[in-house]
């Protein structure tokens, strides 16, 4: 029995956390999950099976490939690839952790945290908790689609998720591990009969108070005013069909959806990721400003791009591509492209990183295409270099509502990161807005055609986390590690 629970726990406190994420079950799962992470940190197999459980429910809408008949695989071929790529996510979601792991038990072992006094417990785990949200940041940058802890917890907990203003979602992320530890030490003090009770008073008090802070941070600014109008056209163009389209019948389709936007008095059009084909242009001068998602050709490579066509024009006038693509998916290594072909178009390549946007026919914004969102870094630099909204365009399609769930809830972190209202565009959902204070202001039903006007704010004033980024999360690191190392030492 001993050693069936030995391997199931893990595994559970996995299923867990991968339940909870971007779900109303974080306050309940979320927190008994990590504690379970902590319990067994200091062993290889617990890391492994925790990390591989947690990845493997979370991100079980990638089973949601197949079919890839449509590509010319067969329908064999197409479940063994979507369950290839669901278990090789997980897999690698479990040497994460693994990793993480042994570094923390290099830090403090498990016999420390129970024979040693508590500031020497908690400043080791505070070390390697940073660790972990330093990870998060690391694993943003790569090809590898990981929700944050930070990020999962909306809308389970928004009053905590306020915190992001001050040191963003890898700063709650730190605070959200240290809350799972806490646990499991009462829970293990209990367990051996020690005494508990200043470290659950002093937690609980430290719990209030987060919440409270948050809250404040964002609570509604009633001085803004709602300055520009922009039209959001919903595709529902299924990712299967778009091979079907010609840009013809695309032109006529955006000529239509303009007069909509032009008689709501809308500034701006903006029609999702991946809409329009290589070689688009209008018959017609375009109506209004629109922003189109599609594909244009520079130096004989594809690129998947944000396309701003100005009114009276019938060529884009300006443009930013998507840097971080999709492997396999979108990024197929030269090598492989004869004999691996899941990307329709044979592969794409990847812009500059920078996703500011200034175009003299709108405010200037950062533009996000699909799971650039969970790069909160670079999002925060546009933020920095002078944007006043966010516009995130994505396509979703053919996945379940859970990666709906998952992508709302990177969103609206990084609105309540940089106190800035977020348009999406996406072709079966979600598309809408959200506002500043991770406000869900409107949002389409999903798979439904449709074509609604949002009324945005402009950015007025920027967080000390847009500001100063992780540089105040960085710098306690080097402190604590200069303090382990040397001023320990000295005593």
């Amino acid at each position: 029995t001993n050693k069936f629970l030995k391997y199931i726990t893990p595994v559970a406190g996995g299923i867990l956390g991968g339940i909870s994420i971007s779900s109303y079950l974080w306050i309940m799962f979320m927190p008994i999950s990590l504690s379970i992470l902590w319990s067994g940190f200091d062993r290889k197999y617990s890391n492994f099976l925790w990390g591989f459980s947690l990845i493997l429910i979370s991100h079980y809408w990638l089973l949601y490939l197949h079919p890839l008949t449509w590509l010319g695989f067969s329908w064999i071929a197409s479940i063994l690839i979507s369950n290839i790529i669901l278990i090789f996510c997980s897999l690698l979601g479990g040497f994460c952790v693994i990793l993480w792991g042994l570094i923390g038990s290099k830090i403090i072992s498990k016999n420390d945290i129970f024979s040693q006094k508590d500031s020497f417990v908690f400043i080791r785990v505070t070390l390697i908790s940073l660790l972990w949200a330093f990870g998060e940041v690391f694993i943003s940058q790569t090809s590898f689609f990981w929700i944050g802890i930070g990020e999962s917890l909306i809308p389970g907990d928004l009053y905590l998720a306020g915190l992001a203003r001050l040191i963003g979602s890898p700063g709650v992320c730190f605070i959200i591990i240290f809350l799972g530890f806490w646990i499991f030490l009462i829970f293990e003090r209990w367990k051996r009969k020690l005494n508990f009770n200043k470290i659950f008073f002093v937690g609980i008090v430290s719990i209030f108070c987060l919440h409270l802070i948050g809250g404040y941070l964002i609570q509604t600014d009633n001085f803004r005013n709602s300055l520009y109008p922009i039209a959001i056209w919903q595709t529902n163009i299924p990712t299967r069909e778009k091979l079907f389209q010609n840009n013809q019948k695309t032109t006529q389709q955006i000529l239509i959806e303009q007069n909509k936007a032009l008689s709501r008095d809308a500034q701006l059009l903006v029609v999702p990721e991946g809409t329009l084909k290589t070689n688009f242009y209008f018959k017609e001068p375009s109506k209004i400003n629109t922003l189109i998602g599609g594909f244009r050709i520079e130096k004989n490579s594809i690129r998947n791009s944000l396309l701003a066509y100005k009114k009276g024009d019938k060529f884009y006038s300006n443009f930013v591509d998507k840097y971080r693509l999709v492997p396999l998916g979108e990024k197929i290594p030269i090598i492989f492209r004869k004999f691996l072909n899941l990307s329709s178009l044979g592969g794409i390549e990847p812009g500059n990183q920078k996703r500011f946007f200034e175009w003299q026919n709108s405010p200037p914004f950062a533009a996000i295409i699909c799971y650039e969102i969970t790069d909160g870094l670079k999002i925060k630099n546009a933020v920095q270099d002078g944007s006043k909204f966010m516009l995130a365009i994505a396509n979703l399609d053919p996945y379940p509502s859970r990666i709906f769930n998952q992508y709302l809830s990177l969103v609206r972190m990084r609105s309540i990161e940089n106190n800035i209202d977020t348009v999406i565009a996406s072709n079966t959902g979600p598309s809408g807005l959200i506002r500043n204070d991770g406000r869900i202001d409107k949002l389409m039903e999903s798979n439904k055609e449709d074509n609604e006007v949002v009324y945005i704010n402009l950015l007025n004033k920027k967080t000390f986390y847009t500001h100063y980024g992780i540089w105040p999360l960085f710098i306690t690191f080097i402190f604590i590690s200069i303090y382990i190392n040397y001023f320990e030492n000295i005593k």
